[in-house]
């Protein structure tokens, strides 16, 4: 896993925390836009992981070897 796909968990991650108090004090409207954050950070975590998957593929039918952090 490459350092942007952990920055999208860990981004992920505080967004749901911060949602979740805007949503406790009764910030609706601002919970609303951390929601629309978060599956935005899901999208982009898919296509991260996709590329990932494939530049994989790609060098296993290669023949080369991928290291893995």
């Amino acid at each position: 896993m490459n350092k942007r796909v952990q920055t999208l968990k860990v981004l992920k991650t505080e967004l749901s925390k911060l949602c979740a108090i805007a949503d406790g004090e009764g910030f609706e409207m601002i919970a609303y836009f951390i929601e629309t954050a978060i599956r935005e950070s899901d999208e982009q975590l898919s296509q991260e992981t996709r590329a990932l998957v494939g530049m994989e593929l790609r060098a296993d039918a290669a023949g080369l070897r991928v290291l893995k952090n």
